[in-house]
């Protein structure tokens, strides 16, 4: 690992995890215990990881300030954690006990000690309702790894608290890789990190990829080092693949798929400009049942402990993310199934319409969401921020009049608002990025 907390090797980081084996012995942290890490990716907190992992504990990662205290404090709770070990810095933290929660332990956390089973449980955001408590067995989840024939370095993007940051944390050091660990994740410190260590992968989302373009920032740096980039949480717009592959047309782009609840699959896009990909392979299978993606995972989570399980009886998931099947059989995500707008019976994707708008010219990027509707049940709104001020009623006659050349009627925007604030920072910010 280099970045965050210095230059390790990787007898270093066995010589680390060592010494944490050791702490948690001292400390008497036993096989099926629940333990919350609260930190940046860096050499001490991948080897406690590693450690108890090592040790059959059950791992709970947070991201430093992503929940709140107070959300962070609860999880906890319901996690039935019996230390939390909080990282003031890459060479400094705390160990805590937390008072002990009233209720019974979670049945599935029970009989994954009594397995002596290492776990990973990670927290949905609770954007959509209450926070989902996902259990997964970490030797199902890493037990597809394999070393790599051609190791890269690989910038740390996501957090550990997420299945991104997790996969691409394991995948690199078990594929033999070079971990390169950035705590700030804005355009500016990922150029930064890319240049002075010449990391050749970049794992992304959409949203950040366009920050990056818009920023401008990548033409202040050396990014000739970047081999691929992989892209993946959301659904990508045509317009900012496009415009990715114009300004790094050495890189290769791939899209990434996976859910908490299934890991990530193995992907192969069609091509770097092309949102189609095959899905699937090594274990993992996948169906489409009316417009929907269904998965059967060999590293499925074991459940979540407040909520039922959401696998049908063969083990299959409904993912909820809506997709088209080429004649090929390769696929393109639309985005989840809770997002399309219903207009009159007709599902239109956000997606679709955004890609649109910005083509339409003067807008540098656009949020579209339904409003309801008496009539149709709803209707298609725009938010847009502007890259000049443009008069507000010539702005929405001319957005419309471009939309209705290019879309059906029924998803052509019936309302256009202007942003005064960035969009891209609010979506990101949703992710659980920094700004």
């Amino acid at each position: 690992m280099v970045g965050h907390g210095g230059r390790v090797t990787y007898a270093e980081l066995a010589e680390r995890t060592s010494g944490w084996l050791a702490e948690l012995s001292r400390l008497e942290v036993a096989a099926g215990e629940c333990v919350a890490i609260v930190g940046n990716a860096s050499p001490h907190m991948v080897a406690l990881f590693t450690a108890l992992a090592v040790r059959g504990a059950v791992v709970v990662p947070f991201a430093p300030t992503d929940p709140p205290e107070d959300q962070r404090a609860r999880r906890v709770t319901m996690a039935h954690a019996t230390r939390v070990v909080e990282f003031g810095g890459p060479d400094e933290w705390t160990v805590r006990t937390p008072t002990p929660p009233d209720a019974p332990r979670p049945r599935l956390l029970t009989e994954c000690a009594r397995r002596g089973e290492a776990g990973l449980l990670l927290f949905s955001s609770g954007s959509t309702g209450e926070s989902k408590a996902a259990l997964l067995s970490l030797p199902r989840l890493l037990g597809g790894f394999r070393a790599s024939p051609r190791p890269r370095r690989t910038l740390q993007f996501m957090a550990l608290d997420h299945i991104g940051g997790v996969n691409t944390l394991f995948r690199t050091l078990i594929g033999g890789g070079t971990v390169v660990a950035e705590p700030q994740r804005t355009p500016k410190h990922a150029c930064e990190a890319i240049h002075r260590h010449g990391v050749q992968v970049l794992p992304t989302t959409p949203t950040f990829l366009n920050m990056l373009l818009l920023s401008d920032v990548h033409r202040d740096y050396d990014l000739s080092s970047l081999e691929l980039i992989t892209y993946g949480t959301e659904p990508m717009r045509e317009v900012t693949l496009a415009h990715a592959t114009r300004v790094f047309p050495q890189v290769r782009f791939k899209q990434t798929y996976g859910l908490t609840e299934t890991g990530i699959l193995p992907t192969r896009s069609v091509s770097s400009d092309s949102l189609r990909m095959d899905l699937g392979g090594q274990g993992f299978r996948t169906r489409v049942r009316d417009g929907v993606l269904w998965i059967k995972s060999p590293s499925a989570m074991i459940g979540y402990l407040n909520a039922p399980s959401p696998f049908d009886e063969e083990g299959w998931l409904n993912t909820g993310d809506a997709v088209e099947v080429a004649e090929d059989g390769t696929l393109r995500v639309l985005g989840r199934l809770s997002t399309l707008i219903n207009v009159g019976g007709e599902k239109v994707s956000p997606a679709e319409v955004e890609n649109v708008l910005l083509r339409a010219g003067n807008v540098s990027d656009v949020i579209v969401t339904g409003r309801p509707n008496a009539v149709t049940g709803h209707i298609v709104t725009a938010t847009v921020e502007l890259v000049e001020q443009e008069e507000r009623r010539a702005l929405n006659r001319r957005l419309r009049q471009f939309c209705t050349k290019h879309l059906p009627p029924h998803k052509v925007p019936a309302v256009v608002t202007v942003s005064d604030v960035p969009l891209h920072g609010e979506r990101f910010k949703r992710m659980g990025g920094a700004t």
